[in-house]
């Protein structure tokens, strides 16, 4: 069932508590993925969460699951605007046109490490990522850490406490829509 895996991999973006979060889903697990997706959309995109598939290959689709409104925020904020302008997201003004942007970049042989934007990570980290790699991580977890170790270490537990919460109602039997369109 697709509905679980996007519960396990995108429980923090479906709470609201991480700007986003993306995972790869494998066609011939989830052949009837796109359609799944669509009625997915149907209903939670009333509650401001959207799935969209920003990369497909033969085997797989790579899907983001986000809130808009957190999304709208992460990427209007000066330092994160000024970072994916050196990237070659000048002109952007709509989540579409970021998102447009980055499938053409994913379909580069290089991957294009400034997703940890559209993921909510720190700029710092991102940086520290792109220009220190494994010197000066301080942790490893949802994403490398450089900067903030305490603050990263909080957010991990809520992340994994958000995932097991989750979790556990779609394994009862609640579907997403149930869980997050109930209000």
């Amino acid at each position: 069932m697709l509905e679980k895996l996007i519960a396990y991999h995108c429980a923090p973006a479906l709470a609201g508590i991480k700007v986003s979060n993306m995972f790869a889903c494998y066609k011939d697990k989830y052949p009837n993925a796109k359609d799944e997706i669509v009625l997915l959309n149907y209903e939670l995109n009333k509650k401001n969460i959207y799935i969209e598939i920003i990369c497909e290959c033969e085997k797989r689709l790579l899907l983001i699951v986000y809130r808009k409104n957190k999304l709208q925020e992460q990427l209007r904020r000066n330092n994160v605007t000024t970072f994916l302008n050196s990237y070659g997201y000048s002109g952007c003004t709509s989540i579409s046109d970021y998102l447009n942007v980055l499938k053409e970049r994913l379909k580069n042989k290089e991957f294009p490490h400034e997703i940890g934007v559209f993921l909510g990570y720190p700029i710092e980290d991102i940086y520290g990522f792109l220009y220190h790699k494994e010197e000066g991580c301080l942790l490893v977890g949802e994403w490398r850490v450089y900067s903030d170790e305490e603050n990263a270490k909080v957010m991990f537990l809520r992340f994994k406490k958000c995932r097991a919460a989750l979790l556990k109602r779609v394994n009862d039997g609640n579907t997403l829509a149930q869980i997050f369109c109930a209000a």
